[in-house]
C-alpha cells in the first residue's frame, strides 16, 4: 500500500539497467540521466544516485501502465512530493519519482518531456529541438538519450558531476553533435558556463 504523503528523506536505492532495460525497449520511453551516457560511454564512469528515463509527456498515460504495480508514483515538484494522483494538473509536474512499495525506498526517476511525432523539443526552451533520430538512440537494443541532449540538461547550472561527465562525452562527439550542443546552449541557456566553450 503506497503511502498517503512521503518525503524525499527516504533513501535512494536505483534500479539497475537489467531493470530498467523491459520498460525501454519496444515502448516510448528511454534512458536518460548520468546511466544513460555510461550507456553511450561503453563503461561505468561513476556511481548514480539515481536512474532517471524519459517519456514524451503524451505518451505518460501508455507508459505508466506498464509499470510495476509495486511503484508508489509522486509529483516532484518545488522541491515537494505529492501523490501522482493528487498532483497539480497539466504542464506543471515535469518529474515523477517512484517508490518501491516493497523496500520503501526510491527506485526510478521518470522526466515528462516536449515533442512531436516529428522532433524532440527541449522542455525549458522549444526553440531548440531535434530530430528523433538525433536526440534517442539505440545502444546494445537499449533506447538512451543522445550525450549531447543529456549534457544540454546539464548545461543549466552544472555540478561537478556535470562538468565530469562533459570532460568524458565532449571529446568523443562527432562535429554535428558538438555543433548542435554548442548552439543549443547559447540559445536556451546563454549564462551557462559552458557557452561558447566548447572546443575539441
Amino acid at each position: 500500500m503506497c503511502d498517503q504523503f512521503d518525503s524525499p528523506a527516504r533513501t535512494w536505492r536505483p534500479l539497475s539497467v537489467a531493470d530498467v532495460r523491459p520498460l525501454v525497449l519496444d515502448g516510448p520511453a528511454w534512458l536518460s540521466g548520468g546511466v544513460a551516457l555510461d550507456a553511450w560511454l561503453g563503461f561505468q564512469s561513476r556511481q548514480h544516485a539515481d536512474v532517471d528515463v524519459s517519456v514524451l509527456r503524451g505518451q505518460w498515460p501508455d507508459f505508466a501502465s506498464q509499470l510495476p504495480l509495486w511503484l508508489c508514483l509522486y509529483a516532484a515538484e518545488d522541491g515537494l512530493l505529492t501523490p501522482l494522483n493528487q498532483a497539480s494538473a497539466g504542464e506543471s509536474v515535469n518529474n515523477i519519482w517512484c517508490l518501491d512499495d516493497r523496500t520503501g525506498e526510491w527506485c526510478l526517476q521518470v522526466n515528462l518531456e516536449g515533442g512531436d511525432g516529428e522532433q524532440w523539443k527541449y522542455r525549458r526552451c522549444h526553440d531548440v529541438t531535434a530530430s528523433w533520430n538525433q536526440a534517442v538512440l539505440t545502444v546494445d537494443g537499449l533506447r538512451i538519450v543522445a550525450p549531447e541532449i543529456q549534457l544540454l540538461w546539464k548545461s543549466k547550472a552544472p555540478t561537478p558531476k556535470d562538468v565530469a561527465d562533459r570532460e568524458l562525452v565532449i571529446p568523443r562527439l562527432d562535429s554535428t553533435a558538438h555543433q548542435w550542443l554548442a548552439n543549443a546552449i547559447s540559445i536556451a541557456h546563454t549564462l551557462s558556463p559552458w557557452n561558447g566553450r566548447h572546443s575539441r
